[in-house]
């Protein structure tokens, strides 16, 4: 079976990196970004099964970069889940969207990457 492609978008590299190794060694495929250029590209080149999306970043903040993302028509469709400090209820998104806080908890990520990718 092919590998689910999970794109990490997070400016902190401690958190990529923990991502990156949480997945992989759970049988994932991990492409990341630390800024949203960068990630616009990655998404047109790698089509990801899923993105990881951090809220706070220096260049564009989670919600501009999301709202961003369901304007473009090959990425409306991807699943996102918000990783972030801040509390569910003071992000300004649609509430059915997961949130995963920070400290991330690694059973509570891989829970709800398996609920979305594999329903």
């Amino acid at each position: 079976m092919k590998k689910k492609k999970v794109l990490v978008i997070d400016d902190e590299p401690d958190i990529v990196e923990f991502l990156r190794d949480l997945l992989e060694d759970n049988g994932y495929a991990v492409v990341s970004a630390t800024n949203s250029h960068d990630a616009l590209d990655l998404i047109k080149q790698n089509k990801p099964d899923i993105i990881l999306l951090d809220m706070l970043m220096p260049e564009e903040t989670g919600t501009g970069f999301y709202r961003k993302l369901l304007e473009i028509k090959e990425c409306k469709d991807i699943p996102i889940i918000i990783v972030s400090a801040i509390p569910k209820r003071n992000l300004p998104l649609d509430k059915s969207i997961p949130v995963i806080d920070k400290p991330i908890e690694e059973k509570k990520m891989l829970a709800e990457l398996r609920n979305i990718l594999y329903k």
